[in-house]
């Protein structure tokens, strides 16, 4: 039985060295990034799917979710890309299989690429550099075709 209550963030919140060394990120800085994050994942899903497709319907929660919170995808993206777990583990503490985790990533990493490039505020320089410049990055597989100021 997989125990996935302690990788959510609302029961890291409240511990900061927790969260800084899942994410790389102290509480006041997640939470600014996660403003942006929220308001595009928002945005990104009221007219597409996580496949990228016209969404042809209003976009409603099921409850087999994976992410009951938008601070839950930005902790599950951030914990990869600060190189302290494999998506194995993530797939394990978070209750879903390794090509799930994969899906997510390669979504919730362009994403996160969009925001942090896109909004000044959302980060300071150095962690902004120390994201663009983390080695799971391949920039060559981010696409922002989907993004609001990309579309034709």
């Amino acid at each position: 039985m997989t125990v996935v209550s302690q990788w959510r963030y609302k029961n890291i919140q409240d511990d900061e060295s927790e969260l800084h060394r899942l994410t790389g990120l102290k509480g006041k800085e997640f939470e600014t990034l996660h403003g942006f994050f929220k308001t595009e994942l928002t945005d990104y899903f009221a007219q597409y799917t996580l496949e990228g497709t016209p969404r042809d319907r209003k976009p409603f929660s099921r409850n087999n979710t994976i992410f009951t919170a938008t601070e839950d995808a930005l902790l599950f993206v951030l914990t990869y890309l600060n190189g302290r777990v494999r998506q194995e583990q993530l797939a394990t503490l978070f209750g879903i299989d390794q090509p799930k985790v994969s899906k997510y990533l390669k979504f919730l990493r362009t994403l996160l690429m969009h925001v942090i490039t896109t909004h000044p505020g959302a980060l300071s320089r150095y962690k902004k550099q120390r994201i663009l410049n983390n080695k799971k990055n391949d920039k060559s597989r981010i696409s922002f075709r989907h993004f609001p100021e990309n579309r034709p």
